[in-house]
């Protein structure tokens, strides 16, 4: 017995979703869940690349990849160790990225001239920054639900996107 690809794209665009609306319904659970993820693949990447470095032997910038090793592994350990700081953490991180996509959206679309593009790009920038401001104006509020929030968006849109992919290509006979 075998499974339609339809079948399993839909099985898995239901998941998705599904999985957006409970980190919706619980940002903070979710939150701490994307700092455990983020924790174990800084924690496995840093074991990986000592393990690399140990194996390959006299390779240039030893001491640098050591160092860089011995940080992944320091972070993943820090945030499987206390995830509360490790979301706060990378909420700072995500403010920072969220201010900076925000500047050089503003640059750019004052650079767009009188386009009706030009004031897309002013109000991308502007959720940008405002985004960015309200990381850091209110962490404490930020660091519980923004990663689960945002995780949930993307989970969720990304279930509905492979729905209706799947809806497509069932309408075309696969």
């Amino acid at each position: 017995m075998t499974m339609r690809v339809s079948s399993i794209l839909l099985m898995i665009g239901v998941l998705l979703a599904l999985g957006g609306i409970l980190a919706l319904a619980n940002p903070f659970a979710a939150s701490l869940t994307v700092t455990t993820i983020v924790g174990v693949f800084f924690l496995l990447s840093g074991v990986v690349q000592a393990w690399i470095l140990f194996r390959a032997g006299g390779v240039s910038g030893r001491f640098f990849n050591g160092f860089v090793a011995l940080l992944s592994i320091v972070a993943g350990v820090w945030m499987l160790a206390n995830p509360l700081a490790g979301t706060v953490s990378l909420t700072l991180i995500l403010g920072v990225v969220f201010l900076v996509m925000g500047v050089v959206r503003l640059l750019m679309g004052l650079q767009l001239g009188q386009t009706r593009l030009r004031w897309v790009m002013l109000l991308s920038a502007a959720a940008s920054i405002g985004i960015g401001l309200l990381v850091f104006f209110n962490i404490a509020a930020a660091a519980s639900t923004l990663l689960g929030i945002l995780l949930g968006f993307q989970l969720l849109s990304e279930g509905i996107g492979l729905l209706a992919f799947t809806w497509f290509i069932r309408r075309k006979g696969h």
